[in-house]
């Protein structure tokens, strides 16, 4: 059974968001859980998620990695909804 303190959850927007997230952490996490959710007329995924007890850093808090990781999946799910894009006329 997974450690609580080491789990997290992550919304994406897109598959293109989450497919470059679990190809950038694949070796980082295990993903738990997986429910696809529909808000509004956007469907996107949630996915829960813990860190892989070998590549978890021993002297940096569990939080701190989590957070981490799910900073970047917010990071790469925007890249990949386009909200970051600018446009150049």
């Amino acid at each position: 059974m997974s450690d609580k303190g080491t789990q997290a959850t992550v919304y994406f927007h897109n598959q293109a968001g989450l497919n470059e997230w679990q190809r950038k952490y694949y070796s980082k996490i295990i993903i738990t859980h997986k429910l696809e959710t529909i808000e509004g007329n956007t469907t996107g995924y949630l996915i829960r998620f813990c860190l892989n007890a070998k590549h978890i850093v021993k002297n940096v808090s569990y939080f701190k990695q989590l957070q981490h990781i799910k900073i970047d999946a917010k990071t790469i799910d925007y890249y990949h909804s386009g909200i970051n894009t600018v446009r150049l006329f």
